[in-house]
């Protein structure tokens, strides 16, 4: 814990630093940080270093960090609505590709049912209307692949 000693101590050699040399003395178990050379006791000339020269960019840093941040959050925003976009392209696809596999099966239950009336109306017929049952079932056939191979 810093005494008030220290603490005014610490505020003279804030002021010390800036005009030259600074010295610690020890005296009956005290030490005091001052400007001067001891009279008595022991003294220990301390260096001390000058202040860092000021940044000239310094001044400007908050701005640049300020459009950095900005930049970023508009590259975050638009990457964002890119993949939200993405996203509603996939559940479009998705429904599509659902709706597409449903027609499909459908025709095909279409395809025979169909195939299996047209050779019950060939055996009724006895052969005749070979050609019209098989036009009808390559039409079909050419139907279902039209919709199931996309």
């Amino acid at each position: 814990m810093l005494h008030p000693l220290h603490i005014l101590a610490l505020c003279a050699l804030s002021g010390a630093a800036h005009g030259g040399a600074l010295y610690k003395c020890s005296a009956a178990g005290k030490v005091v940080y001052t400007d001067q050379p001891c009279a008595h006791g022991n003294v220990t000339q301390l260096d001390v270093l000058p202040a860092p020269a000021a940044d000239p960019n310094a001044a400007r840093e908050p701005r640049r960090q300020q459009d950095l941040l900005v930049r970023l959050q508009k590259e975050r925003a638009n990457r964002d609505a890119r993949q939200a976009q993405a996203a509603r392209a996939d559940v479009r696809a998705g429904r599509a590709a659902a709706a597409r596999q449903a027609r499909c099966a459908g025709m095909q239950q279409q395809q025979a049912r169909e195939q299996q009336r047209l050779m019950a109306e060939a055996a009724k017929a006895g052969g005749m209307g070979m050609a019209q049952r098989d036009a009808r079932a390559l039409r079909m056939a050419r139907a279902v692949d039209a919709v199931c191979r996309r």
